[in-house]
């Protein structure tokens, strides 16, 4: 029987750069958080535990990822992943964990080749859900300015939106209400403040066909890595 174990890939947005929680082991060994996995537990359980024992991140929801063969085909890591915010969930590092860190995607620590490409398939994947979720609103404080939102969007798809067509998507989809407040964004009238009302949104078209594209690949399954991922 094959070894089971969890990894758990957890993106957020800070200071406009997509950043990935990682886990400092002894001997500068960088890793996504996991454990193997027991019989007591589901394998859900198994990476929220996971989560909160190794990064002290908990209350979270997570969604299975994809099963990656490990160890030469003798072991298999389910991964979940999630997209929060990180302001409401202080990092702490638990027993055997001497850093945790919130990582720039584009200036990460070495990591195993095999949780590399977790971690590459898990940004797919999130990109690919903008298609037709509303993603970003996991980032947002209770009351936001239509900036902040696009902004969000912007760092989770590595790529600009226009400004107008943006908002006026948003507004078209009926997934904000006002919040009946407004906050100063720099020179000019304040920017209104509005709250998620929940429903279905994607962003532009460009930003669909981006999203489209990555969903045709999300369908192969993730990208080969070395150590027997598939």
């Amino acid at each position: 029987m094959k070894r089971l174990a969890v990894e758990v890939v957890v993106f957020t947005v800070r200071v406009g750069r997509l950043e990935a929680l990682l886990v400092r082991g002894p001997g500068n060994a960088w890793a996504l958080p996991g454990r193997p996995a027991s019989e007591r537990l589901s394998l859900a359980e198994e990476a929220r535990t996971a989560l909160a024992e190794m990064a002290g991140v908990r209350g979270v929801e997570l969604e299975q990822l994809y099963s990656f063969d490990r160890d030469d085909g003798a072991g298999v890591a389910v991964a979940h992943m999630a997209l929060i915010a990180a302001e409401p969930h202080p990092l702490a590092p638990g027993p055997g964990v001497v850093e945790v860190r919130w990582c720039p995607l584009d200036d990460l620590p070495d990591l195993p080749p095999q949780q590399a490409g977790a971690l590459e398939y898990g940004l797919q994947r999130l990109r690919a859900k903008s298609a037709y979720a509303p993603i970003a609103f996991q980032l947002m404080p209770e009351a936001f300015t239509m900036r902040e939102l696009a902004h969000a969007y912007e760092a989770v798809l590595g790529t600009e939106l226009d400004p107008r067509n943006f908002r006026r998507d948003v507004l078209a989809a009926g997934i904000v209400e006002q919040a009946g407040r407004a906050r100063p964004e720099g020179p000019g009238r304040p920017a209104k403040l509005y709250r998620s009302v929940g429903g279905e949104f994607s962003v532009i078209a460009r930003e669909r066909r981006i999203a489209r594209a990555i969903t045709g690949a999300d369908r192969d399954g993730p990208p080969a890595t070395e150590g027997g991922d598939r």
